[in-house]
């Protein structure tokens, strides 16, 4: 089995990353001190060195979790749900590579944009909580959960646009299969040479 592609990680890390940060404004928002700790922490070498490895790997986790979460949440509603194997199944005996590279992409942006879904839900609850130090400036904090919030909910958008594209990708894969250029010739009875 291949491992994930490039494109694959860097979107979960950018997934992770965006949740990450709602998960840091939440805790910083409830516990008074833990900014300027990781302030502190982060200021010295030794920190850098060991430091950034084990949170990129964290950042790819909880990447990982809101893709595997949004799947959870998303997956019992038609437009959000994955794809059929008939589907993948007919794309794949195409031997169209760009049918089969477009059908993937389109499924990749699905699958990701629905991970984006959770991680700006979570970025959205992060600056609420952070609400309860920033007194003097709530305006700011209310732009920033409202775009946090029009950010998710255009995720979904994409994200559904993205699996209709998937769908009809898919569909066309089906019609193909099923016309009668693509059968292998049979003999028909009673017709032969006559001489």
């Amino acid at each position: 089995m291949p491992g994930a592609s490039f494109e694959a990680v860097t979107g979960r890390l950018g997934v992770g990353a965006i949740a990450f940060f709602g998960l840091f404004l939440i805790v910083d928002g409830i516990n008074v001190g833990v900014f300027e700790l990781i302030e502190a922490i982060g200021k010295s070498v030794t920190w850098g060195i060991i430091g950034i490895l084990p949170t990129v790997v964290v950042t790819y986790i909880v990447g990982v979790f809101c893709l595997g979460i949004a799947e959870v949440l998303l997956s019992r509603f038609a437009s959000f749900s994955s794809p059929k194997p008939d589907d993948i199944i007919a794309v794949s005996g195409t031997d169209s590579a760009l049918l089969q590279q477009l059908y993937s992409e389109h499924l990749r942006n699905h699958e990701l944009l629905k991970g984006t879904f959770v991680s700006f839900l979570v970025l959205a609850v992060g600056c609420v909580a952070e609400s309860t130090k920033m007194t003097g400036s709530m305006a700011i904090v209310w732009l920033f959960t409202a775009g946090a919030v029009a950010l998710a909910v255009l995720s979904l958008v994409f994200s559904g646009r993205a699996a209709r594209r998937a769908g009809a990708i898919a569909n066309a894969a089906h019609v193909r299969r099923e016309l009668p250029s693509n059968r292998p010739l049979q003999p028909v009875s009673g017709a032969g040479p006559t001489s």
